[in-house]
Formats: structure tokens, sequence, C-alpha cells
């Protein structure tokens, strides 16, 4: 049996599938298999496949017809064996030496469960900035306790460079196939159950962006599909450390700040007061100037506002008063 199996799912990707395939059966690290499963595509992938199988003993496909990326992980991940787990889009290239540099340092580093990359950003899209800012920020995030703070911001780490554990799947469960982004669902059910990420330092992979792909195109991967994933995860991760009920204030008097705060509560959180350094309160509520918010250990900040390079500069705020990040205040947008 091989050290690690690589899955990658496809759907109609014929015009970048043979490079993903090329990219992967060309690693210098050859202990491996290349699992492809075809998520009911109406293409000429199938056939590019098939190409690659006859090849290449290493690589075999799969059938899934029902349409879902979470699903036609699911049906690869019930076919896989191997101790290490890869991911792989069709419409991405890994970097030669990707999969060797991740199996050394899962096994030299027994307590870390995932271990992602750094990503080298393409686009055709011609307004791209927000996703090229948004890969900066992924990359910026290496050790265990950097993703471990971060983890309610964004997905902290690309899901098409990861490789895990495969006695992950069977202690804490696969993928979520509900109305929700996969990936991000998967990191934060691990993280709460105590599963350590971490990056390599490397750029091990191309992330190419273009109009069709799904983070762009699919309702699981709205702002509002996150943030219910969220809003899910933090309640359980608030219930858990502060089982007192430690006080929440809510960063962040928008519309759309409110909107979220709300969500933390339909999720059973009681709100104790917002702030906001434009001093603007929320009617009905109580409201604390940024300037007087409690010490470390009195109370819980999570802030909801999402002005892009905001929140580093809440967090250094935060941070030079005493509050502790992952602690006493937490960053969610």
């Amino acid at each position: 049996m091989s050290t690690v199996c690589v899955l990658l799912p496809f759907r109609d990707a014929e015009g970048t599938l043979d490079d993903a395939i090329a990219s992967i059966a060309g690693q210098g690290f050859q202990d491996q298999t290349l699992l492809l499963i075809d998520n009911a595509s109406t293409d000429g992938s199938a056939a590019i496949a098939a190409q690659w199988c006859a090849r290449d003993p290493r690589i075999r496909t799969i059938a899934e017809p029902r349409i879902g990326i979470a699903h036609a992980l699911n049906t690869g991940l019930f076919h896989v064996r191997t101790r290490f787990i890869a991911r792989m889009d069709a419409d991405d290239v890994a970097h030669p030496e990707r999969l060797a540099k991740q199996v050394a340092f899962l096994q030299a580093h027994p307590d870390i469960g995932v271990v992602g990359t750094r990503t080298t950003f393409a686009t055709t899209v011609r307004k791209s900035s927000g996703m090229q800012w948004f890969v900066g920020w992924q990359n910026a995030i290496l050790t265990p306790q950097e993703h471990y703070v971060k983890r309610f911001v964004d997905a902290p780490l690309a899901h098409p460079t990861v490789m895990f554990r495969r006695s992950l799947i069977d202690a804490h469960g696969g993928y979520d196939e509900g109305p929700l982004p996969e990936d991000h669902e998967l990191w934060l059910r691990w993280m709460h159950a105590g599963v350590r990420f971490a990056k390599l330092p490397e750029e091990m992979l191309t992330w190419n962006d273009h109009e069709r792909r799904l983070s762009r195109t699919h309702p699981n991967y709205s702002v509002d599909a996150f943030f219910d994933v969220k809003a899910k995860w933090l309640a359980a991760w608030y219930r858990r450390r502060f089982p007192e009920g430690r006080p929440i204030i809510v960063a962040g008097t928008s519309g759309l700040c409110r909107q979220r705060a709300a969500r933390l509560e339909a999720e059973g959180l009681r709100i104790h007061a917002f702030t906001d350094v434009s001093g603007r309160g929320v009617p009905g509520r109580a409201f604390i100037p940024h300037d007087r918010l409690p010490g470390a250990g009195e109370a819980f900040v999570v802030s909801f506002i999402s002005q892009r390079g905001t929140g580093d500069r809440i967090a250094a705020f935060l941070a030079a008063r005493g509050l502790v990040e992952g602690t006493d205040f937490l960053l969610a947008a």
C-alpha cells in the first residue's frame, strides 16, 4: 500500500484536468496513488482521466453520479486506506516537491494532523484584488496557533493544498454534505476536536482563479453560508471555553455586524454590549466606548467588522490593552 492517496474530484474540467493530473503524476515523491472522482462529467474529462489510468498504474478513476464536491470527496474517502490523504482540485497545479515535503513534515511532526502549503495566485478574472488579498492573508498564517486563532476570520488554508492523516476521518468524520463551505466546516470541526493545523512556508501549489471556480459561483460559498458555519462553531467554542458565561462584547455596530450578532444569539449566546470606534451605538443595546473596554479576563470581544485590513488594526489595539487573541478576543469577519 502506498503512503499517500491524492483525492481529485472533477466535473466538466476538460480544459484544466490534464495539467492537474500531470502535476501529481510528476511529483518527486512516487509512493502515492491518485484517485480521480468523476462527478457526473458531461464533457471530455472522463476520457482524459481514462487515458491517464491506462498509462499510469498509480492512477484510478471512480464514478460518482450524485453531483456535489463534498459528496464526491466522501465517496473518495470511502475507498482510501493510506496513512495520509492529500487534496487536489482539477483546475490547479501542484509544484513538483509538494507531496514529498508534506509527507516529511507529517512524519516529523506527529502532533500535527493537517498540513497545507502556501499558494501561488494566478487569475484570469479582471477584478480579483479581493481574492489576491485573501491569498496573501492565508499565506501569512503558518503556525498551529495562527491557524487556530484566525479560524473564524475565514478558511485559514487552501483546501487543494492540504494533506492530513487518514485517522482523522475515523475519529472526527468526513465532509458535511449540507449547503455550506465543506472545507471550512471541516477545519472548524476538527480544530474544535483538538486537531492541530500547520502550513509549509513554501508555495507548493498554483491556485488558478477563474470565473467558473466554485468558490465564486456556488451558494455554498456565499458570505452568509460561511458565517452560519462560523457562528455554530464559535458558539460551541465559547460555551466550552467559558462555562461561567463571560460577557460577550461585539465590535461593530453596522447593520451587517448586528445581523451577525443576531446569528450568534440564535445559537443561544447572549450579547452583553456593543462597541465601535465611531461611538455609534445600537438602539436598545448597551454600548461601551472602545477606549473603555474591560481588561483581560473580564469579557470576550468578538469583532464582526469586515473592512479589508481592519481586523489587524483591531487585534493590535486590543493586544495593546493587554487582551489575548484566542482568549479575550477573536476576529470573526
